[in-house]
C-alpha cells in the first residue's frame, strides 16, 4: 500500500513537472519574441508555481533559475541588436515609427489621391494610426465603389524588396494589376521616411506610394 501511494505521488510530481516545463518553454519563447526578460519571474510565478504541488514547484524553480541565468544575457544582447536594426529600418523608411497621439483640429489636408481619381480629399486625423487608416480607407473604398473600381486592401503587411530590404507598409491597395502603398504622414520624420522609401518601392513594381498627410509634402 505504501509503495502504491509512493508511486502515485511520484506520478503526480512528474505530471506537474511536465506541465510546468511546458509553461516554462512558453515563457522563454515570449521573452525571446519580446526581447525582454522584464516579465520572466512574474509569468513564472503565475504559471509554474503551485502551492498544492510544492515538490514539482521547487524543482521547476531551480530549473527556471538556471535557465534565467542562461537566457538573460542572450536576450539582452539580442535586444540591443534588434533595437539597432529597428532604428536602421526607421531611418531608411522601411518601417514607419507610428506612436499614438491625440491630435487636435488636425486634418489630412494633403494627399496625392488624384492618382486614384480622387481630386479632393480631407479627413480628420486622430493621431491613432489604426483608427485613421480605417476612416480614410473606408472613404477611399466608397469612392472606388462609386466609380465601379474593384480594390483589395492589405493592412500592415511586410514585403521583401529586391535589394534584400524588408518593408512594412501600413496599407496596400490593389486595383487590377496595380499595387499602391499607402502611408499616413503625421510629422517631418514620416515625410522624410516616405521620400526615402518611395523610390525603392517603385523599383519593385509598386506604383507611386500614396500619402495622406497633415503637413505639406
Amino acid at each position: 500500500m505504501g509503495l502504491f501511494l509512493l508511486l502515485i505521488g511520484l506520478l503526480f510530481i512528474v505530471y506537474n513537472l511536465v506541465l510546468n516545463l511546458t509553461n516554462l518553454s512558453k515563457i522563454i519563447n515570449y521573452c525571446f519574441d519580446s526581447n525582454s526578460i522584464e516579465h520572466y519571474w512574474s509569468l513564472f510565478y503565475e504559471a509554474c508555481f503551485h502551492r498544492k504541488a510544492i515538490y514539482s514547484s521547487m524543482i521547476i524553480a531551480v530549473i527556471g533559475f538556471f535557465i534565467f541565468i542562461i537566457i538573460a544575457p542572450i536576450i539582452l544582447i539580442k535586444g540591443i541588436f534588434e533595437q539597432k536594426k529597428m532604428e536602421e529600418r526607421y531611418l531608411s523608411g522601411a518601417y514607419f515609427k507610428y506612436a499614438d497621439s491625440n491630435l487636435i483640429e488636425k486634418k489630412f489636408s494633403f494627399s496625392n489621391l488624384h492618382e486614384l481619381g480622387i481630386d479632393r480629399f480631407e479627413s480628420t486625423a486622430t493621431g491613432n494610426v489604426r483608427v485613421d487608416l480605417a476612416l480614410t480607407m473606408g472613404y477611399i473604398e466608397e469612392h472606388c465603389r462609386n466609380k465601379k473600381m474593384r480594390i483589395n486592401q492589405n493592412v500592415f503587411e511586410t514585403y521583401d524588396l529586391k535589394n534584400k530590404m524588408r518593408v512594412l507598409i501600413p496599407v496596400t491597395i490593389e486595383t487590377g494589376e496595380k499595387t499602391y502603398p499607402v502611408y499616413l504622414i503625421y510629422n517631418q520624420e514620416h515625410k522624410d521616411a516616405y521620400q526615402k522609401i518611395n523610390p525603392a518601392l517603385k523599383e519593385n513594381h509598386f506604383e507611386n506610394a500614396l500619402y495622406l498627410s497633415v503637413i505639406p509634402m
